[in-house]
Order: C-alpha cells, then structure tokens, then sequence
C-alpha cells in the first residue's frame, strides 16, 4: 500500500515538474521577447529588473534571483515549505533561460529588430505588451495552477488569494499596477504600455487557473432523482446531496439532487440524466471557486 501510494505520489509530482517547466519557458519567452526588448515595466521582479538593466546594464536573469530571495522568505513562511521547493525550481530556471535566451542565443535583439523592420505598420510597443502578456500569463497560469510560483510579485498574489480570496489574477493586476506606476518617474509613456501587458497577463492567468479548476453546481429535479443519484455514483464518483423542496404552484414535496462537479464532466451527468429521465429539470451555475473534498484543499 505505501509503495503504490509513493508510486502515485512520485507520478504526480513529476506532472507538477513537467507542467512548471512548460510554464516557465512561455513565461521567460514572454519577457525576452516581448517585454525587456522594449523596456515594458510589467510591474514585479522583472519590471524592476528591466528599469535596473536599463540605467546599470546589469543582467536581467540574475538581478530577478537576487530579488526573489525576499519573496522566497514569505513563501515559505506564508504558503508552505512545498509551495516554496517547486517555486524554488521555477525561479532558478526561469532566472537561468532568460539569461541564457539573452546574453547566449540574443533572443531579445532578434525580435527587436523583426518589429522594428517589419514592412507591416504597426505599433512595436503594443504588439509587444499583448503579446508579452498572453506568453507570460499563460506561463504564470500553468505554474500557479500546480501549487507553485516562478518567483516575483505573483507570490504576494497567491498570498492575498489565500488569506483575502482575490483571484491570483487580480491580486497580481493590483500589486503590479503599483509597480507599473512607479516607473513613471523614468519615462512616462512606456510605463502606459505596461499597464496593457499587466491586463493581459493577469486575465490569461485566471482563464488557465479557471479553465483547468472550473467548476459548476447542478441542480436536478426528477422523479426518478434515486436512480439518477446511483448513476452518478457509479459512473462519477461524486457526492450528491438531496435537498427538499416544493413546488410553487403545484405545492408537491419535490427531492433536489445538487452535484457538484468539474466543467468536463457536466456532459457525463448530462448523458447520465437523459438515459433516465429526458424531463428532468437542470440548472447548471458556475462557481467562482470550490474548497473541500474531492476539489481544491481548504485552507
């Protein structure tokens, strides 16, 4: 029993590992491509950075490494020895490939000059806030959503979404912003376009996040509400609570079945539901967050 469950463990952690890695690449192609070229102040470790790099021509890999070690201090503290171990990993990888995209395979000058030589009339600073934001959100978004961090202000982020339940997203759109606006002082149209990429990353993190945990509460009223209730049992594996209720015009005691249940699965309940009872009455509602058994550790 103890070796499977190490088995099962060991598997599940190196997904987590795999999936930070994914994560964590999007997220450093995101500033080497799009941001640092440009000098957009995205808020954070790496909007620091870039300022830094800007007026001191230090490395930018190595100065978010320097300034993460605070910020480890309060994850391990506020989040969790585990939390910090893979976000340990992320930061050190992260801080090593955008040194490495840079100052080994200069990643950062070819897309530069791509943009600013291309024969298409666009804005190089736009394009480079949406597009930095959506890679470096979708990364953000891959690494949070295995327990983890890739180092930063997303840290304070998963902070107050713990203790004050503001979305990752959000908390980060509200950290960095004041970041974002402190760099004004160096130049203050740049800093506009950052407020750009800090929107687009922080609403591509809650759509990751979201899109993998989201989840809906069923509610079903049928005659047939026991034989609905062992399907989803047997075929589902979820728990159901039978609510009582009465109908307002006929006044008949009715059972309410509520499920709650994963947005893959409500096409199962629903095939479940029709092979019983085609008449049943459903209400699907989406939940903004689910804690407990069987869903996301409360706590």
């Amino acid at each position: 029993m103890n070796n499977t469950s190490k088995k099962f463990n060991l598997k599940k952690e190196s997904i987590n590992y795999i999936i930070i890695t994914i994560g964590t690449i999007l997220t450093a192609l995101g500033i080497v491509l799009f941001l640092d070229p440009f000098s957009i102040v995205a808020g954070g470790v790496s909007g620091l950075a870039i300022v830094l790099k800007n007026l001191l021509g230090w490395w930018l890999g190595l100065q978010m490494l320097v300034y993460n070690v605070v910020l480890f201090a309060l994850g391990f503290w506020l989040l969790g020895v585990g939390f910090g171990f893979k976000s340990i990993y992320a930061a050190l990888l992260l801080s090593f490939l955008i040194d490495y995209f840079e100052q080994v395979l200069h990643l950062d000058s070819m897309m530069k000059s791509l943009l600013l030589n291309s024969q298409i009339k666009i804005d190089p600073l736009l394009i480079s806030s949406i597009y930095g934001g959506v890679l470096a959100g979708i990364g953000i978004g891959l690494v949070v959503w295995r327990n983890a961090s890739t180092g930063g202000t997303d840290i304070i982020a998963m902070i107050i979404n713990k203790y004050m339940h503001i979305s990752t997203g959000k908390g980060l759109l509200i950290v960095d912003t004041i970041v974002t606006m402190s760099a004004f002082l160096i130049n203050p149209l740049v800093p506009m376009y950052g407020i750009i990429a800090i929107f687009v990353t922080s609403k591509m993190i809650d759509t990751v996040v979201e899109g993998f945990e989201s989840t809906r509460t069923v509610l079903v009223i049928s005659e047939k509400y026991d034989k609905i209730k062992e399907k989803i049992f047997e075929r589902l594996d979820r728990g159901v609570t039978i609510l009582e209720g009465k109908g307002g015009y006929t006044q008949r005691e009715r059972k309410v079945l509520m499920i709650v249940l994963t947005r893959r699965e409500i096409g199962e309940l629903r095939r479940i539901i029709k092979d019983i009872d085609d008449k049943a009455f459903i209400s699907i509602v989406p939940n903004s967050e689910t804690l407990g058994y069987g869903f996301k550790k409360l706590g």
